[in-house]
């Protein structure tokens, strides 16, 4: 495949944009958190239906990548990400004008599918520009800006619910993704070259797919980084209900507490930007997702306690940790993709919130009468994904020696 030479000022502008593209999804879920229960009373629906409207969200994500990876590998990058993009746009939009919970539940649906481009596209463009250690080094700094959504957007939104009601929090969204289909518009380059393109999106699309989940290293790795991920989706569907039912918190003091607990991110991923410049990808997640799952496990443990620092000190380890290993396993996936970049991290992300989706159900119909449906909702898919690598890492292991013999 063709690389693409980008000055530093200009691939300083294309990692921004890219990085607020990236913000849609903690941007939609994150921001209206602390507003789930007045939007229920509002529509006259249960807290339990809004709560859906945070899964079909993810579930819509899943939908989305799977929709748009071979599109992009048919009709370039550019033009189904400003496709999204406007979508995105235009549901934000709507969504304020609803008074039926159906009908914003079926929004948020569509929402999530513009929201799946800017994820799609951003990785499919990493790996068509950079590669090996530098591609694990510009996905650690997407995904450390990625946790400025969830660091300021309940805070924010807690702030827009307070002086404007609900409403107000989806027509920030409508305004944060004007200027950022304005920014995809000036500053982004079209990264996959006409020679490069795959014919018949559908019919290649899906010989891609056939040939991808046919590798066991590719699908091992999606799936690891998916349940890393998923972790971070239990909390967030899980947070409002435990720090504002159980332990008290005000919205305003729910937003804070979930920016305290979201830093963890941006200071675990700069600690695996400096890792990176020593060791390899492979080499950070083995060492450091057995620490994950152990930090789980004492959440889980700990769930049941009336300290509130007690229960935030293993959840912050937790999250952070989310941070550190998930760049690390979504570049080794899509290093495994070739030229089907597109499909790729379509399949990548289809797997992330497919789970995400699973798991924040679980949280949901849990209940918020106790932080263990929370806590499990991030022990279960970490000590999976413990298992996950390290059995398939010694089985591959066995294979090589047995071919060695």
């Amino acid at each position: 495949m063709s690389q693409i030479s980008l000055s530093p000022k200009r691939a300083f502008a294309v990692t921004a944009t890219l990085g607020l593209l990236s913000l849609f999804p903690p941007l939609a879920t994150d921001m209206y958190l602390a507003a789930l229960g007045e939007l229920a009373a509002s529509m006259n629906a249960t807290q339990t239906a809004a709560e859906l409207s945070l899964s079909l969200f993810f579930l819509g994500l899943c939908f989305g990548q799977i929709l748009i990876g071979p599109l992009t590998d048919t009709y370039g990058r550019k033009r189904p990400l400003l496709v999204g993009t406007v979508l995105f746009t235009v549901t934000s939009i709507a969504l304020p004008l609803m008074n039926d919970i159906a009908w914003f539940n079926a929004l948020r649906f569509l929402q999530a599918i513009g929201a799946s481009a800017g994820m799609v596209v951003g990785r499919a463009m990493v790996k068509d520009l950079y590669e090996g250690q530098k591609a694990a080094k510009v996905m650690t700094v997407l995904v450390m800006l990625l946790t400025l959504g969830p660091i300021a957007s309940p805070t924010m939104g807690s702030l827009l619910l307070e002086a404007f009601g609900w409403r107000s929090i989806f027509a920030t969204m409508a305004l944060i993704s004007l200027v950022a289909l304005t920014l995809s518009v000036v500053t982004l380059p079209e990264t996959l070259p006409a020679q490069d393109r795959q014919p018949a999106p559908i019919q290649n699309g899906l010989k891609a797919a056939k040939r991808l989940l046919s590798q066991r290293g590719f699908v091992t790795m999606a799936l690891v980084a998916g349940l890393i991920q998923s972790g971070m989706f239990a909390f967030i569907t899980g947070s409002s209900g435990v720090f504002q039912g159980i332990f008290g918190l005000s919205s305003i003091g729910f937003g804070i507490m979930f920016a305290i607990i979201a830093t963890a991110l941006i200071i675990f991923g700069r600690i695996n930007g400096i890792l990176l410049n020593r060791f390899k990808p492979e080499q950070i997640l083995k060492t450091v997702l057995p620490l994950f799952a152990a930090s789980t496990i004492l959440l889980t443990l700990l769930s049941q306690t009336d300290s509130l620092l007690v229960f935030v000190v293993p959840l912050w380890v937790s999250i952070g940790l989310v941070g550190l290993l998930s760049a690390n396993a979504m570049s080794l996936a899509m290093e495994l993709t070739k030229a089907a970049a597109g499909m790729g991290s379509a399949l990548l992300g289809a797997i992330q919130f497919a789970l995400a989706f699973a798991v924040s159900s679980f949280v949901a119909v849990g209940g918020a009468s106790t932080a263990l449906p929370m806590a499990l909702g991030l022990a279960i898919p970490a000590s999976a994904a413990f298992l996950l690598y390290f059995v398939t890492r010694r089985s591959s292991e066995s294979e090589n020696s047995n071919v060695e013999l």
